[in-house]
């Protein structure tokens, strides 16, 4: 039977012990919206970058700027040149990790 939301279990952590993605999200601070769905980002370049989904296994980040940080990084390119998406995420559909992930893959809230 798979587990779902927030109870469902998601690693044997070495310092926590068993942590539900519920727990992991927690102890993340990540923030939530009104409606209940979990706040986390993911950046990448305005040029060439993700603009209409996100493939399963995507990392995301916590905050906006470590997002910018890290789509730019390992690239010659300006943080003006990323877009940073505000993703409003089920816990069924994040994976926790060092960074958290994508468990599936989503479609973006595009601005026309």
């Amino acid at each position: 039977m798979k587990q779902k939301g927030l109870n469902r279990y998601w690693v044997d952590h070495p310092f926590y012990g068993k942590e539900t993605i519920g727990e992991y999200l927690e102890r993340q601070k990540v923030k939530q919206t009104s409606s209940g769905k979990f706040i986390l980002y993911h950046g990448t370049p305005k040029v060439g970058g993700a603009t209409n989904s996100l493939w399963k296994g995507t990392l995301l980040e916590f905050d906006e700027e470590s997002a910018r940080h890290f789509a730019q990084r390992d690239r010659d390119i300006n943080s003006k040149d990323i877009v940073v998406h505000e993703l409003h995420l089920d816990p069924d559909e994040i994976d926790g990790g060092v960074f958290p992930s994508l468990r599936m893959a989503i479609d973006l809230e595009v601005e026309a």
